[in-house]
């Protein structure tokens, strides 16, 4: 499940004219969540720049503007996503509220475009999830917030191997089945950060299998 939240998975309040407001889209009404509104509320105020009020300085410079930019862009697409499951956005549970919602507040602090791509698919990936359970809403959660472009494009690209060892295979080893990755290497990085987040755990009880890791289910 964790695996296919990450893999798989604009407008601020409106302004009163005469007599009536102009309606919430489907951002606003599925992130009523206080933070991601204060978010929603500061990024259109400062055109999809949170930075601009704390660094001037840096809200001048052109990676800000590109920031900006992937930001607004990805929300709308994800405005568009929810009203085309209008019916689904509904009858939301409260553990895929929580999920679409930090899903949102992840991508606000998001400077990694594929990030943000991965983001916006685990939005999606929330609104068929009816049967999450809250603990597991709470550790998705987690991940979602967490865990990197890198380390995403690796758990996705690898997660058809059974074990992960951060040695050289040897003669006995089934290069299929086995994924071995050198400690010093950028993937050996990578390693490390899935073990922090819990998504690769120790592998035993066997003999064999000590100091390889396998996916967390």
């Amino acid at each position: 499940m964790k695996k296919n939240m990450v893999s798989d998975h604009l407008s601020v309040s409106g302004t009163a004219t005469s007599s009536h407001l102009t309606p919430p889209s489907a951002l606003e009404r599925v992130s009523g969540h206080t933070g991601t509104g204060a978010a929603l509320t500061l990024l259109g105020a400062l055109s999809g720049n949170p930075l601009a009020v704390l660094l001037p300085v840096l809200s001048n410079s052109l990676a800000s503007a590109r920031q900006g930019k992937r930001v607004e862009e990805a929300l709308r697409e994800i405005d568009t996503t929810l009203k085309e499951h209008s019916e689904v956005l509904h009858n939301l549970t409260d553990s895929q509220y929580k999920l679409v919602n930090e899903a949102i507040l992840a991508l606000l602090h998001t400077t990694s475009l594929e990030k943000i791509q991965y983001l916006r698919r685990a939005v999606r990936n929330s609104l068929a999830l009816a049967d999450v359970l809250p603990q597991e809403a709470v550790i998705l959660s987690r991940v979602i917030r967490d865990i990197s472009a890198d380390e995403a494009s690796f758990l996705i690209k690898n997660f058809h191997f059974e074990r992960v060892q951060l040695w050289p295979l040897d003669h006995k080893d089934d290069k299929d089945k086995v994924l071995a990755v050198s400690p010093e290497s950028p993937d050996g990085l990578v390693v490390s950060g899935l073990i922090s987040l819990g998504l690769l755990s120790g592998a035993g009880p066997i003999v064999e299998d000590m100091g390889r890791y396998t996916y967390s289910s």
